[in-house]
């Protein structure tokens, strides 16, 4: 009776190693996935970039605050109509100026416009240090 058991031992057995490797296996997955996540989030972290492409990124950041001015720009300022070019026989009476009250649209676009700038100004800082470090270290 012994040699009946020893095939379905043999096939446990086998089938428990296969299991201990199936686990090895993943447990290495699982270990290349995380060091692969870990790899690329350092890789593309704004930091590492705006390091590795300085003048990129302030050219990036520049043209992005130009075009996010020109729209916010259309988008405050009041539509213009074409002024007629007749000439009236009696001037028009003066007027007294009236106080400008700003929309909440244009307080928002003068934050966001400050806070580019004060982007623009920390990049501007963090790629003077790091050029002063690699200065200093070569």
């Amino acid at each position: 009776m012994t040699n009946a058991n020893d095939p379905i031992k043999n096939i446990q057995s086998r089938i428990d190693e296969l299991e201990q490797t199936i686990s090895e296996r993943g447990e290495q997955i699982r270990e290349r996935t995380m060091q692969l996540k870990e790899d690329l989030q350092e890789e593309l972290s704004p930091m590492e970039i705006i390091r590795k492409h300085p003048v990129e990124a302030a050219g990036i950041s520049l043209i992005t605050g130009i075009v996010a001015g020109r729209v916010i720009r259309s988008l405050v300022s009041p539509k213009r109509q074409p002024v007629a070019k007749t000439i009236p026989a009696t001037p028009p009476p003066p007027q007294a100026p009236q106080a400008r009250q700003s929309s909440p649209i244009a307080v928002a676009a003068g934050a966001i416009g400050v806070e580019l700038l004060h982007t623009a100004k920390d990049l501007a800082i963090s790629w003077l240090k790091s050029r002063v470090a690699e200065k200093k270290k070569g």
